[in-house]
């Protein structure tokens, strides 16, 4: 039977897949991609990066390198010296009718980041309500729409359905993508305009239609507002058509230029805003130039990296086995991944494996060269190389599709080894997803244990008021305590008992400084340490202290 193109889901027919339980598996792996995604949303803490989501999102909060994730402009709106609850914190951290939209493109200007997944989430909040839950869930919808371009994606390479479905569910399944799923951050979306945008840039070249030039040039408009790092995967993609048109000019190199440039020219407005306030720009990003790696290091990192795409090894931590009792995982994968690269080569089209290249070193080779020459650590963040685990994804998913399909003309044993390594593949990325999406924190909650720690010891109190020095607020703590939780800013250092001792209630001290701590003594208040660890920042800190007060006898 004849597959059509342009069928969404050819798979379904009866004629190719008789066996029902073949759909069966299928709906199901999808049922679990999309409870991993939305399930317990709110349930993990917010971190840095999240917060400062919060903060461009409202329109409010500045963010400044030197001082953290600073929010000078929501304490301004802030009484101090005059207790406040969490709530009144939090009204400022959602889109409300005193800051327009305008604000948070201006916030943009400075940003590592470009506006559309921040304008997008705005008006999501504003339509679906203000929780962190409803924060987190668009990104949890661009990452299924992902399925259905990973899917595309395959089929436009492969002209087959079958590495889209395994591709499909190696997608939903993935660890990496279950994380950015379940974050208030871009890189669903990036995952999403990345995968678009390659297939309809196949869907263009095989076509030369200009519906599909057209539909290439807005998924490009779309990635590059996206992530500032789409520019590299639009290279790659320049790279893919030179090596398979040649330096010639042809009709399809020329498409090519046109729709991509046209792509570009409608990024020129914000690149201009953005080289305006370039200093502000660079002092953004300037934690990515903090540290160094080593060869070792960068080579343990990557090799985790990859991993992540179909286990998570780290998941140990949080089972207490151990840091590394799941890392025999990592040279397993990486010798999967790289057979399927090697079967890629040597099996398909010089069209087929070398836009898998592409894509695969798109991000990959400008970050370790940059790293190489200027020095950083720009290449060992997952969210930087997602084009590159796209790709290595897409490989392995060939790989599994055609070995398995080869082994039905073997017999006894062989017949099953592929088949075999499928199921565990995938299995292996349901279980490890299971554990992440139930746990109360994970890896890339950075100092997520500590914000539980505190938010814990306060849920436990009775009438608790934190008592907090302005300088050093640590606000990310706010989004994880209950709205009715008491606040107290203190600036300038001045601490006067009266402010907050009202005779009842438990009282804490976050960050205090040591004129803070001996003025309390001198008053014969009592101080115990509670919690102290170090700043999850980047850019190196003062470790962050909570303390509780104990009145006088």
């Amino acid at each position: 039977m004849k597959i059509s193109r342009y069928s969404i889901f050819p798979f379904i027919q009866a004629e190719i897949f008789p066996r029902r339980w073949f759909l069966f598996v299928l709906a199901l792996v999808l049922a679990l991609g999309v409870f991993f995604r939305f399930a317990n949303l709110d349930e993990k803490p917010v971190w840095g990066d999240e917060a400062h989501t919060f903060s461009v999102v409202s329109g409010y909060s500045s963010f400044s390198v030197s001082e953290g994730y600073a929010i000078s402009e929501v304490l301004d709106e802030l009484p101090t010296n005059k207790v406040v609850s969490v709530g009144d914190f939090l009204k400022y951290q959602y889109p409300n009718s005193e800051r327009h939209v305008g604000y948070t493109l201006q916030k943009l200007y400075t940003d590592v980041h470009p506006p559309l997944y921040f304008l997008t989430v705005r008006f999501w909040v504003k339509t679906f309500g203000h929780s962190v839950s409803v924060l987190r869930s668009i990104s949890a919808v661009y990452s299924l729409l992902s399925v259905l371009c990973i899917y595309w994606l395959c089929l436009e390479l492969f002209k087959n359905p079958l590495p889209g479905i395994v591709g499909s569910v190696l997608l939903l399944t993935s660890p990496i993508q279950v994380i950015y799923a379940q974050e208030a951050r871009p890189y669903s979306l990036l995952t999403l305009t990345i995968l678009f945008s390659g297939a309809s840039l196949l869907w263009a070249l095989r076509t030369q239609h200009k519906a599909a030039w057209f539909t290439y040039a807005c998924s490009a408009v779309l990635g590059i507002y996206s992530q500032y790092f789409f520019v590299l995967v639009l290279l790659g993609y320049a790279v893919y058509v030179v090596l398979i048109e040649g330096l010639k000019l042809t009709a399809r190199s020329r498409s090519f230029l046109l729709a991509t440039f046209a792509s570009l020219l409608t990024f020129l407005p914000w690149a201009i805003l953005v080289l305006q306030h370039l200093s502000d720009f660079k002092g953004s990003s300037a934690w990515m130039n903090q540290h160094t790696l080593s060869l070792l290091g960068a080579v343990r990192l990557w090799s985790e990296n990859i991993s992540f795409s179909f286990v998570d090894p780290r998941t140990s931590e949080y089972l207490g086995l151990g840091k590394y009792s799941f890392y025999f995982l990592i040279p397993l994968i990486l010798a999967l991944v790289a057979y399927s690269i090697y079967c890629l080569v040597i099996k398909t089209p010089k069209q087929v494996y070398l836009f898998v290249f592409t894509l695969i070193g798109s991000t990959a080779l400008p970050l370790i060269a940059i790293d190489v020459l200027v020095g950083g650590n720009r290449q060992i963040w997952p969210r930087y190389i997602i084009p590159c685990l796209l790709g290595l994804q897409i490989s392995v998913a060939y790989l599994l599709t055609s070995k398995s399909l080869s082994s039905f003309t073997l017999k006894g044993w062989q017949r099953k080894v592929w088949p075999a390594i499928t199921t565990t593949l995938i299995t292996l990325g349901i279980i490890f997803c299971s554990i992440m999406t139930s746990a109360d924190t994970w890896w890339n909650k950075y100092a997520g244990e500590q914000t539980n720690l505190v938010s814990g010891i306060v849920h436990q109190a009775q009438n608790p008021l934190i008592v907090i020095n302005r300088q050093r607020p640590g606000t990310v703590f706010f989004y994880n305590l209950d709205p009715t939780v008491k606040l107290l800013f203190i600036k300038d250092e001045r601490l006067i008992a009266s402010n907050f001792d009202t005779g009842s209630g438990d009282i804490f001290l976050l960050n205090p400084t040591q004129k803070m701590k001996a003025e309390l003594e001198q008053q014969e208040y009592r101080l115990s340490m509670l919690a102290e660890f170090p700043d999850p920042s980047p850019v190196p800190a003062e470790p962050t202290e909570f303390w509780r007060i104990t009145r006088p006898q």
